[in-house]
């Protein structure tokens, strides 16, 4: 089992049931200043990743501002989609447009109490590691089987504490939760245990960025009838969430007690379409990307007409070139796929990539840009043509893809 490693200097820590120390927690302490994250190596310094503050906080809020009533969740899994984890955490702890996070795992949320976060925390996915330290450190959990859900009540029950959950229903996308027609008697199963508390009871939408709406709205009729039959036997669940960023917009009905939000809340749209709806819906609505990638230059040099450039001889100036050289490759999360194709900031102007994307090195063309040993090079940011959704382009891939994949050991900074 792999343990996160924390640096916390004089935290004090405890043991959980594993062996794996963390740090105490106390809900009412302020979050611990000055933790950071370490890792099992010496993190790389050749690229660095930049989040803006503002655009984040801006884009919780617009979210807040759609979704309200209903309470608002954040999702920052998987490293915050590539923006940091504690970063973005922090951000959070402090918006009072958040009202709960949530995360893939126990392992994800344990972190998060480590770095000092205290507001509530919801465990979308993997219930499988640390689960008594979950418990002892007031993470929500989901649950979509009887059987985690017992073994969870006897943890619970052991450390004379309630094991608060989310019950999961698969609607259609057949991924995790119970089955629609499994349900209500699961539930009523899960009622029965003494130390299991249901707070919540939640979806997941397939579909909810097309413009074709059909199969979500199918979805929440779903989802819509279990609560009903819950009701119909006098059993009425607190939070009830189904609405990801995409429905947070274009479908109202979705909102329920809970919006979750992912992609949005770093400034990224879940689909073109989705944004098409969206300003329709709320035209004052708009979201500011959050992440830039960058890095230097470390060699610049001339070649001659006809030289190749890079493995395989893929690329073949034409005419003597200038090309310069930047430390970041397919190991730091750059797509090989940008091979020839993708392009990079360079002095203000676009300049593009020559040659095979290398492990830690690629090439480009700065041919009459006056390019410099140590200038600085943005690989992704809120520039036409390294946005996020243009390098998707290039790659046949999405969005979230191009940012989640950036290597997580390269520094997240906030200037």
């Amino acid at each position: 089992m792999i343990e996160p490693v924390i640096d916390h200097g004089d935290v004090d820590r405890i043991v959980d049931d594993s062996g794996a120390t963390l740090p105490h927690y106390d809900r009412n302490s302020a979050p611990q200043e000055g933790a950071r994250s370490t890792y099992a190596y010496t993190q790389a310094t050749s690229s660095w990743v930049e989040i803006d503050r503002a655009a984040l906080e801006h884009n919780l809020t617009a979210y807040k501002n759609i979704v309200t009533p209903a309470l608002f969740a954040p999702v920052i899994k998987g490293n915050a989609y590539g923006h940091g984890l504690e970063v973005v955490a922090q951000v959070c702890q402090q918006s009072s447009a958040v009202d709960m996070l949530c995360v893939v795992s126990t392992n994800e949320a344990l972190v998060l109490r480590m770095l000092g976060i205290t507001k509530p925390i919801f465990v979308l996915s993997i219930v499988l590691d640390h689960l008594k330290a979950s418990i002892e450190h007031d993470i929500e959990v989901c649950v979509y089987n009887v059987a985690t859900a017992t073994h969870l009540n006897t943890i619970a029950r052991s450390l004379n504490k309630k094991v608060v959950v989310h019950v999961k229903i698969d609607t259609g996308l057949s991924r995790l939760g119970l089955r629609v027609e499994d349900a209500v008697s699961c539930i009523q199963e899960l009622l029965l245990l003494s130390h299991l508390v249901i707070k919540g009871i939640f979806t997941h939408l397939a579909d909810s960025e097309c413009a074709d709406t059909s199969f979500a709205h199918h979805q929440l009729a779903q989802f819509d009838a279990v609560l009903a039959a819950l009701e119909m036997r006098g059993i009425t669940i607190p939070l009830r969430h189904t609405s990801c960023s995409a429905a947070a917009t274009a479908h109202r009905p979705s909102h329920h007690t809970m919006v979750r939000s992912g992609i949005g809340i770093y400034g990224l749209w879940p689909s073109q379409e989705n944004r098409l709806i969206t300003q329709q819906y709320h035209p004052t609505f708009s979201l500011k990307p959050a992440m830039s990638w960058k890095t230097s230059i470390i060699h610049v040099q001339q070649v001659p007409a006809h030289s190749f450039i890079g493995y395989d001889r893929t690329h073949q100036v034409q005419h003597a070139a200038t090309v310069a050289t930047i430390p970041v490759g397919y190991w730091d999360g750059y797509d090989r796929e940008l091979s020839n194709r993708g392009c990079v900031l360079v002095r203000g102007v676009l300049a593009p990539i020559i040659g095979r994307v290398c492990m830690n090195l690629t090439m480009i063309d700065v041919t009459n840009l006056a390019a410099q040993v140590g200038d600085e090079v943005t690989l992704l940011g809120n520039h036409e043509g390294i946005t996020a959704d243009d390098l998707a382009r290039h790659c046949n891939t999405i969005n979230y893809e191009v940012v989640t994949r950036i290597n997580p050991l390269l520094p997240r900074v906030m200037p």
